[in-house]
């Protein structure tokens, strides 16, 4: 026997969960390919929780930072400073031969201290003359001192990368450039118009120049440090590689590997994003390099030969020279120790980086991880795809943190991570959707199929008593009129919902089922039946509860048996305990059984019978109205009476 088919929307609907699966991983999956990691922000957030707990090397401990700190700055007056103190300072440095000093102060202006420019402004402003007698020339020009003070030392200038026109002595970018190598794309590479270099004579004495530029996310945090730039044609290095480049005595070149690009200085890779930035692995929380006072330098605190062979940043942390940043570990983090962090990373080859083609391995893990736990909870039960989909989510949170640790190598889980959860809860709310909507399906052919039987059985009793056709067809509908009056009592509406009504009217027409069991030469006896005839009639009571109930217990229980077993049993019991076959008294009663009465009276009153005529339905109104509070119940009398003229159409309508 072939099986019914269900509804197509049931059909339709049963494949909406792949769909859905499929649709918002490839959309998770477009926007991976299409947004670079460094401007998703939540990405980075995932990067902090990581990094906050890695572990980390300790810091290099030839790295040293002279500082113009707040006291500096209060002792020695205000910024900026005459240049020949920071000369004595670069002086005091360079005599004990670092290995590279950068300079992370921008020295693109004359002083306007030194005695020569104080003569040249006198004159130009005010036609003023003014000598110094005694003065040697040397001291006149504080920025041919400064010149004098870096030149043939390994100092290290900054220079500071952007898009407006400036006005400038002559270029700092030909002795420093960085290659690349043959077939190597240099990425989203930002273009500069122009450059604010060092003095030229300061840029031409120094061992190199380097921009001072910084990357600050789109939450205000700095993570990356960029390494390269692009001036016009021209690669530059930053201050930290240019002084890498000068410890090192080495060329920089750009170059690729299966990571991505890298800055190839003297065998040591740099890795840098597509946007020449390096990944700054911080050493933890708070300053992690020993510090010196710019004044306890000038002051003379500082033994002989302490800077040998050190690497040294000359840079500010002074409030009012604002050169602090914030980091997901430190919120107040020197600028120049930014700096001194990422000379020690590429030192100890420990820097992080993130793999360019990283992009492109997201977008295929989120399809491939979207579409198969979709398969895997439309196939498998809950408890299964529950425990399969917490073990991949607990693989996506631990991997990052594996490879960071590891590897340096950060890879984002938020995309797939919520990408994972989203097709989870939509996924799993369309399959439980799609099942509701097929158990639906199924329980109302179940419940047509009750019906059908239902209706089947009241036809054996039709065909018993021809006269019952018309009758089961207007109980039906009296009693469901009825019924909705009822409920728009108070008494009634917490018992009488919709269901109940669909229920009541299903379960009407075997209210005589129990007639099948009665002998012909009574059902059918066209003249007033003797007392033990009557008797016998009166059976059709119980045999019509048993036979449902032998029904319910082979079946099952259902809302329409359960109804048509009290109308059944009872729908002859009288509001005052005189009827048959238990003799209940008014609401031990059941509530279908007392519409029934007053339904099957009334249409057996306004009808012809073989053993009567039909009378009017005035005479039948009145006799219902003296039956409450005996017969009936006197408050579904009232609302009979209330509905009266709709009672009559119903009986005018159908007809045997």
């Amino acid at each position: 026997m072939s099986q019914p088919k269900l509804p197509i929307t049931n059909q339709t609907i049963k494949y909406a969960p792949l769909f859905m699966g499929v649709l918002i991983s490839l959309c998770f999956a477009l926007y991976a390919l299409v947004t670079p990691l460094s401007e998703r922000v939540v990405d980075w957030k995932f990067y902090d929780f990581y990094n906050s707990y890695s572990a980390s090397i300790a810091p290099a401990q030839n790295i040293i930072i002279i500082d113009i700190d707040d006291q500096s700055i209060e002792t020695l007056g205000q910024w900026p400073w005459p240049r020949y103190r920071l000369a004595q300072a670069i002086r005091l440095i360079t005599e004990d031969r670092p290995s590279a000093l950068l300079v992370d102060i921008l020295l693109s202006e004359k002083d306007r201290s030194s005695l020569i420019n104080i003569q040249e402004s006198f004159a130009s402003e005010f036609a003023v003359q003014l000598n110094f007698p005694g003065i040697p020339q040397v001291l006149t020009d504080n920025d041919a001192y400064f010149a004098e003070v870096i030149d043939k030392t390994p100092t290290i200038l900054a220079s500071m990368l952007t898009q407006h026109n400036v006005s400038k002595e002559a270029l700092c970018t030909d002795n420093n450039l960085i290659k690349v190598n043959q077939n190597v794309e240099v990425g989203q590479l930002k273009q500069y118009n122009d450059i604010i270099c060092p003095l030229h004579r300061f840029s031409r004495n120094s061992a190199s120049t380097g921009f001072i530029n910084a990357t600050i996310d789109k939450d205000g945090l700095l993570r990356r440090i960029p390494i390269v730039m692009q001036y016009n044609d021209k690669l530059l290095p930053s201050l930290p590689l240019a002084g890498l480049m000068v410890m090192l005595g080495s060329d920089a070149k750009i170059e690729n590997d299966k990571i991505g690009n890298f800055v190839n200085l003297n065998g040591r890779k740099i890795p840098i994003d597509s946007e020449g930035n390096a990944l700054i692995n911080f050493r933890g929380e708070g300053r992690h390099y020993e510090t010196i006072s710019i004044l306890s330098l000038l002051s003379g605190e500082i033994p002989a030969d302490y800077f040998l062979g050190k690497i040294v940043l000359l840079g500010a942390t002074a409030s009012a020279l604002n050169d602090i940043v914030s980091t997901h570990l430190d919120v107040t983090f020197p600028g120049i120790e930014a700096h001194a962090t990422l000379i020690d990373n590429v030192l100890n080859n420990d820097l992080l980086k993130t793999a360019n083609w990283f992009n492109q391995l997201e977008g295929f893990i989120i399809l491939l991880l979207g579409l198969s736990i979709t398969i895997l909870i439309m196939s498998q039960s809950v408890s299964v795809y529950s425990l399969s989909s917490l073990f991949i989510v607990s693989i996506i949170l631990i991997v990052p943190a594996i490879l960071l640790q590891n590897l340096q190598l950060y890879v984002s889980p938020f995309l797939v991570l919520i990408n994972l959860i989203s097709v989870f809860i939509v996924v799993t709310a369309l399959k439980y959707y799609s099942a509701e909507k097929h158990l639906l399906a199924v329980l109302k052919s179940i419940s047509n199929a009750s019906l059908s039987i239902i209706d089947s059985m009241a036809t054996v009793a039709e065909l018993r008593d021809s006269e019952t056709g018309g009758h089961i067809i207007r109980t039906r509908l009296y009693v469901k009129a009825m019924s909705v009056h009822l409920q728009t009592k108070d008494k009634y509406k917490q018992e009488i919902t919709d269901d109940y009504i669909s229920y009541i009217f299903a379960a009407v027409p075997l209210h005589d089922i129990g007639k099948v069991g009665i002998p012909d030469n009574i059902l059918l006896k066209p003249g007033k039946l003797t007392p033990d005839e009557l008797v016998i009639m009166r059976t059709h009571v119980a045999l019509g509860g048993d036979i449902l109930k032998q029904t319910e217990e082979k079946v099952g229980a259902s809302p329409y048996l359960d109804i048509a077993i009290e109308i059944a049993n009872c729908h002859h019991e009288r509001w005052d305990g005189s009827g048959y076959p238990m003799g209940l008294h008014a609401e031990d009663i059941p509530l279908s059984a007392r519409i029934m009465a007053i339904a099957d009276v009334f249409d057996a009153l306004v009808n012809r019978r073989v053993y009567k005529e039909a009378m009017s339905f005035d005479e039948t109104i009145k006799i219902i109205k003296q039956g409450a509070g005996n017969h009936f119940d006197p408050n579904i009398v009232d609302a009979f009476l209330e509905i009266k003229e709709e009672m009559i159409t119903i009986a005018q309508t159908v007809e045997d």
